[in-house]
């Protein structure tokens, strides 16, 4: 399913009058991003002062509101040289009649890229956006910040899988059932906290809905990440691993596939991945049983299948160790 959002005109008017005075020329075009997992607006904007990306939420939707705010610290916050567009501004405005702010609007500049090619994937851009994780991994960020630690966020969905033993796990694979207990001892708190720690850039949502592809100057394709407003510092192999559920459901390779094709760096120990992907498994597999949030109705099948993505990779992960 496609999310179709909504567009330039569907803005409340005092909302479209604010941003035209900050880009500072009418708005004589646009173009509506759909798809993606958040509600609101994600437009492309043309005026005579140029080209711009605007993300809107209503205050309405709480989390978008907040994750918009969030992006603005860290995309803001991010290295010289990490691939993504500059970030512009941030605009909390109140709704019509003066209340409290009600809307939040960020900006950032426009990527002239394509998507990349999933429907089948191109193991070309999905080479590139294995490249863009390493790249974006290379830049290191400094304690106290405006990233996070990574490792300071526990994942509990292992152990309350196997406290909780719901009903709609006989929907998955049966090993899944079976080896809850393992799976939480493999997922325990002290070993996700020492498995994830590292001074790192994470972006913490990359697939191929948050990458573009761009022509550089020398004519060579390249991925860029946009939507920042899960950026961490942590472990260098949290990017790379974390989108190979996703790519797998989306018909792409097996996950060890593609690390075959764009190993890891050499240091990362294998056991701190096999943490990440139990701690995945189960992050999926919970969500997936719960009822979808207000506005966003499909984003649970989308974690079911990746949970029935993550499960075969877990397994045999398992068994090597």
């Amino acid at each position: 399913m496609t999310r179709v959002r909504p567009t330039w005109p569907d803005l409340p008017e005092h909302v479209r009058d604010a941003i035209v005075a900050k880009v500072g020329a009418p708005v004589t075009g646009w173009a509506s991003h759909d798809g993606g997992y958040s509600p609101g607006w994600a437009l492309t904007l043309g005026s005579a002062a140029g080209s711009v990306f605007v993300k809107v939420a209503s205050t309405e939707h709480e989390v978008a509101a907040r994750l918009h705010r969030r992006e603005a610290v860290r995309a803001a916050a991010l290295p010289d040289g990490v691939p993504a567009p500059a970030f512009r501004w941030i605009l909390e405005l109140p709704d019509a009649e003066g209340a409290d702010p009600a809307w939040v609007v960020i900006a950032s500049d426009v990527v002239s890229g394509r998507e990349l090619r999933t429907e089948p994937w191109d193991l070309d851009d999905l080479d590139r956006l294995q490249h863009l994780a390493r790249r974006i991994a290379r830049h290191e960020v400094p304690d106290g910040g405006a990233y996070p630690a990574f490792a300071d966020h526990t994942w509990p969905e292992a152990a309350l899988l196997a406290d909780e033993r719901p009903a709609g796990l006989a929907a998955y694979d049966p090993w899944l059932a079976e080896n809850l207990d393992r799976i939480a001892g493999t997922a325990a708190p002290e070993r996700q906290a020492e498995a994830f720690a590292g001074q790192h850039l994470v972006h913490g949502d990359l697939r191929a809905d948050n990458a573009l592809v761009v022509r550089r100057a020398d004519g060579v394709e390249e991925a860029v990440a946009v939507d920042w407003p899960h950026a961490m510092r942590g472990a260098p192999f949290l990017n790379q691993t974390g989108m190979l559920p996703a790519v797998h459901a989306g018909g792409g390779p097996a996950p060890e596939e593609v690390l075959l094709r764009t190993p890891l760096p050499a240091d990362v120990d294998p056991e701190a991945v096999t943490v990440w992907v139990a701690v995945l498994t189960a992050y999926f597999t919970r969500s997936s049983l719960l009822d979808p949030p207000p506005g966003i109705p499909h984003v649970r099948a989308f974690q079911r299948i990746q949970a029935e993505a993550c499960i075969p990779w877990l397994r045999d992960r398992l068994r090597a160790g």
